[in-house]
């Protein structure tokens, strides 16, 4: 009796704390992610999906110098408004790739409205002190 009693304890607190585990794999406290590793922020858009609705998503980046698509847009249904809340320069591209001429570069912390951005590269940013 005393084990079931016991495993049903058991199984109980793992339902509580197994899903409250999930989301702060995303990025804890000091900016790093489920597996230690540093990220550069967050940059956070708007767009509309394929059926009209306006949305809000979100990307950490992990690196600069590397071209990350903006999910859920495409070239036909960018995003509109794009927020850098990361530790980079954000150059935001019209394509998907991150070609052609910039559509706009955004430091830490500033925001872009009625833009058409599919993508985003991150660049090392240095303050008006030289520093990061």
């Amino acid at each position: 009796m005393r084990l079931r009693t016991t495993a049903a304890a058991l199984i109980g607190a793992l339902a509580i704390v197994l899903p409250a585990a999930g989301p702060s794999l995303a990025t804890d406290h000091d900016g790093r992610d489920g597996r230690g590793h540093r990220t550069l922020g967050e940059l956070q858009y708007r767009f509309f999906d394929d059926d009209g609705e306006e949305r809000s998503a979100r990307i950490r980046p992990a690196d600069n110098d590397t071209c990350y698509r903006l999910t859920g847009t495409t070239e036909e249904d960018p995003a509109f408004e794009v927020r850098n809340e990361t530790r980079s320069l954000a150059v935001l591209y019209s394509d998907r790739s991150c070609g052609g001429r910039a559509e706009r570069t955004l430091e830490p912390g500033q925001r872009a409205r009625d833009v058409e951005v599919a993508s985003v590269l991150f660049k090392p940013f240095e303050d008006d002190e030289g520093g990061r």
